[in-house]
């Protein structure tokens, strides 16, 4: 046994001087754990199992306006104050930022020109930001798409650049502890074969969604609908947001499979008050009488859809469903989650 001790401490250090101090490390002298970060948005937290990784890439993949920038943004800054936004649809303003309840003094911005141009601007920019943000990864074209004329076949180009760049992007936001989330479309699988095939694929190759520790998917299940003076079941009905499921698709780093659903509004996002009422109803701190919301006996507004208003005129009722939610599901402390 010692003569084999012997000859692994000559192959580590072996290792060492050929590469880094540290290159190899044995686990129980030096622990490894994943940072993860509460969101402050009970069911965002849920569904993730604790919270987003730090230094990790992050999937999070939906249908045409189910909030995907806008949950990206309202979740981007809990992981750092210095944040890179590489926005390939060329459609993020101040204004926007604002409306979301994010502070676009943390965000600095660029526009890609190429796949090739944004993952250069991402591997050069890791070291100097907490959190970068591609919105979106199907909105990037390859360079040689671009050299060839419409005419011309460019098949899985961009999904070839990908492949190769994506692990360079992972290595270097493990080692400076940057979060990169990437956003992503869903389309419908036009190669379904049978019953068990999924519905939707993410485009843009496999690799997207073999690389990412925490994969999210959205999808709209019903619309949010009033009339001009804001009453629900009129005619000439105004969309003013939709009910979105948010599942957990992969989670290297918690339980996976989780679903939520959560109001998404247009112009405000994923709002605390939306979230507080989802997970109130899930927890059992709101209970369902017939389409009625009811609080302790008590009967508040008729139908989910009411309650979130509500709530945002009446903050001291949104603190006291606050406070039972987190005596329900307790904010963790990182080092817990892992035991």
């Amino acid at each position: 046994m010692a003569k084999e001790k012997k000859s692994v401490d000559t192959a580590f250090e072996k290792v060492e001087f050929l590469y880094a101090r540290g290159a190899i490390v044995n686990l129980q002298k030096n622990p490894r754990y994943t940072e993860k970060v509460l969101t402050e948005r009970p069911s965002i937290d849920w569904v993730t199992d604790g919270g987003l990784p730090k230094g990790r890439l992050i999937l999070i993949a939906g249908e045409p306006s189910a909030g995907k920038s806008s949950l990206t943004i309202q979740i981007a800054e809990k992981l750092g104050d210095r944040i890179l936004y590489g926005d390939t649809e060329a459609t993020l303003t101040s204004d926007y930022l604002e409306d979301l309840g994010a502070d676009p003094a943390k965000f600095d911005h660029f526009i890609p020109e190429t796949t090739e141009s944004m993952s250069n601007v991402i591997r050069s920019q890791i070291p100097n930001y907490d959190v970068i943000i591609i919105d979106s990864i199907n909105n990037s074209a390859s360079g040689e798409q671009l050299q060839k004329t419409a005419e011309e076949k460019t098949m899985a180009n961009r999904a070839n650049v990908l492949s190769s760049q994506l692990p360079i992007w992972i290595s270097l936001a493990n080692q400076y502890n940057t979060t990169i989330i990437v956003l992503s479309q869903v389309r419908d699988n036009m190669n379904k074969t049978n019953k068990y095939s999924p519905d939707t694929v993410i485009p843009g190759g496999n690799s997207l969604h073999h690389n990412s520790s925490l994969t999210l998917e959205l999808f709209k299940s019903s619309k949010k609908e009033k009339d001009e003076k804001g009453n629900l079941g009129n005619k000439d009905k105004i969309v003013e947001g939709n009910m979105v499921r948010i599942k957990c698709t992969k989670n290297k780093v918690g339980k996976v499979n989780r679903e939520v659903a959560i109001e998404f509004t247009y112009g405000k996002g994923y709002t605390i008050e939306a979230d507080i009422a989802s997970a109130a109803k899930r927890l059992g701190v709101l209970e369902m009488a017939g389409s009625w919301v009811k609080y302790k006996g008590t009967s508040l507004v008729q139908g989910m859809d009411n309650l979130v208003p509500m709530l945002f005129d009446n903050p001291e009722l949104l603190d006291e469903l606050k406070k039972e939610v987190e005596e329900k599901w307790p904010k963790k402390k990182i080092k817990d989650l892992f035991k």
